[in-house]
């Protein structure tokens, strides 16, 4: 049952776009019925019986098997479009008027079958409806009529064929465009999330917890004052017990502030390094994918902003991705290199590779949104994206960020991870 459906859904002819050839050829042959019972006012009796029952045959395995082709595969339709075949050769020996059935024939063997077998069939019939008329006299227009018939038939075939093909072209772009616009807008929502999160933690760090820690530091500063005033020690026993409170709350909310501003982060950030947030993600993507990710990192680690890290994450991720999903390859490395001047993320695959220019010259969201998300994101950090591939592969992308712009980021008040509190 499940391959009769597969096999419905696959063949080229079950579509919308065909129904109104279907409704075409199915007008065609109710009215060669109507002609061809015409023809028995001029039929012996017997002929006319005949004719009757072969008209009716055809008609019955046309109908039936216009509906029915699409579930009985190949062999199926082959042996369908034989018996029509036959009964049609059959009812021209009693009635001329049959010849005219080869129109529907032609426009039904094409339906059928989608490759050369369809146009095979056409040239068979059409060489058949031709010979039967050798022992009466062939003419012009008995020659003529079947051939003009069989090249109007193919290039209505041939016309539908094509818009079938633009209409599923066109679907798929607007399926496409579609899935686009949802994921630009749902990254659209993450990013603005993000940034709102950046900006709360940036905002605690920089207001309630910087107060607080100033609030500890007057508090201490006001016990030593207070125990190098001279006063007697049960007069400096009270205000040093409220103060002991006070910073003690102080202290207490302080914890509670930075624990908030942990939250805020980047959740892969909030409580391990650059380097342990790709081993993870390395490890994730090649657990699911079932290749093998090393992650290096060269050079002597900087502090860089939040905005940086996360950022320089999320490419690492979008870049393994499309490995996992793409590349075809068996391993991969993501290298973090720590420069003078720049800061830079490699990620290379042994896959399969790609035309990057041809690639390049998709329309958006044909294959390469993620490419130019992560390429915006290396420019919103001030940076840039390369890639280098060619079919066969390897692949190897790479975005270097300046030192000048993380360092200019942070003066500009995004959150330090390693700062934040």
């Amino acid at each position: 049952m499940s391959s009769r459906l597969v096999l419905l859904e696959q063949h080229p002819g079950k579509t919308a776009d065909y129904r109104a050839l279907d409704a075409g050829i199915t007008v065609l042959a109710v009215c060669l019925m109507l002609v061809s019972f015409g023809a028995l006012a001029r039929m012996p009796l017997n002929s006319a019986l005949l004719h009757i029952v072969m008209t009716s045959a055809f008609a019955f395995l046309l109908f039936y098997g216009m509906v029915e082709m699409y579930r009985w595969g190949a062999w199926g339709r082959v042996a369908w479009m034989l018996g029509a075949t036959a009964v049609w050769v059959a009812d021209m020996t009693v009635s001329p008027v049959a010849v005219y059935w080869v129109f529907v024939l032609f426009f039904v063997a094409l339906r059928a079958f989608s490759n050369w077998v369809g146009y095979a069939w056409v040239v068979a019939c059409l060489a058949i409806s031709i010979a039967m008329q050798i022992p009466e006299g062939l003419t012009l227009g008995g020659v003529m009529g079947p051939a003009l018939s069989a090249v109007v038939v193919v290039a209505i075939n041939y016309a539908f064929a094509t818009i079938t093909r633009v209409s599923r072209e066109r679907q798929q772009l607007i399926d496409e465009l579609l899935a686009t616009r949802d994921r630009l807008a749902e990254t659209e929502r993450a990013a603005g999330v993000a940034q709102e999160r950046e900006r709360l933690a940036h905002e605690l760090h920089d207001t309630v917890a910087q107060n607080l820690s100033s609030i500890q530091m007057l508090l201490h500063s006001a016990e030593k004052d207070i125990r190098s005033s001279g006063l007697p020690q049960q007069a400096a026993q009270q205000p040093l017990r409220k103060m002991e409170t006070a910073r003690r709350a102080a202290s207490n909310n302080l914890a509670e502030t930075r624990a908030m501003i942990a939250a805020l982060a980047p959740a892969p950030l909030t409580e391990s390094s650059l380097r342990d947030a790709l081993g993870r993600v390395a490890g994730d993507f090649g657990a699911a994918g079932g290749l093998d990710i090393e992650v290096d990192v060269d050079g002597d680690a900087v502090p860089l902003p939040m905005r940086v890290e996360a950022g320089l994450l999320r490419i690492a991720q979008g870049a393994v991705s499309n490995v996992v999903n793409h590349a075809e390859a068996t391993a991969a490395r993501i290298t973090l290199t720590y420069a003078p001047d720049e800061v830079r993320l490699d990620v290379v695959d042994n896959g399969r590779g790609f035309d990057v220019d041809a690639q390049a010259l998709k329309p958006s969201g044909l294959g390469h949104l993620g490419l130019d998300a992560m390429r915006s994101r290396a420019a919103e950090l001030g940076g840039r994206l390369d890639i280098e591939s060619a079919p066969g592969g390897p692949t190897a992308l790479s975005v270097a960020v300046p030192v000048t712009i993380s360092q200019k980021i942070v003066k500009e008040g995004d959150v330090d991870p390693g700062i934040a509190g």
